[in-house]
Parts: C-alpha cells; structure tokens; sequence
C-alpha cells in the first residue's frame, strides 16, 4: 500500500486487483493450453485473402498488414 499527499491530508492508495480468482483461472488455462501447429502454404494464405478482399490490391495489402506478420511470423511482400 502505497501514500500520497492531497492539499497537506495523507491518504492511502490501494492498488485495483482483478477480483476474485475466476479471472486467474482461465487466463492461466489459456496460457497453458497447448497450440495446435497447422502447416498452411502461401498459396493457402493468398486464397484465403482473394475470398475475404475480393480484389488483388486489397489482398496484397492483407497479406502484408502488420496483423499477418504477427500471425504466421513472416513478413509477406508483394513485389510489382
């Protein structure tokens, strides 16, 4: 428990917590649960970005967004 001061008056500061352990429990459960490895090809990724874009640029720009990178660890360029 920490202080602070506010015009002269000493108060104390308590810290928020997550109430409860059920917060705890599942995010521990998540943690912990193991990640099924699934081997996609890059013809799979570029298939899969023409069905939810519709057009080439706007699948280009999906498969090379930031998010993507993150998701397959691998940044994809489009290159022309």
């Amino acid at each position: 428990m920490a202080k602070t001061q506010r015009r002269g008056q000493v108060m104390n500061r308590v810290a928020r917590g997550v109430k409860g352990t059920a917060g705890r429990a599942v995010a521990k459960a998540k943690a912990s649960r193991s990640v099924r490895k699934v081997q996609v090809t890059l013809g799979d990724l570029i298939a899969a970005a023409m069905d939810v874009a519709g057009e080439a640029k706007a699948a280009a720009q999906l498969m090379s967004s930031r998010s993507m990178s993150a998701a397959t660890g691998k940044q994809i360029v489009f290159v022309g």
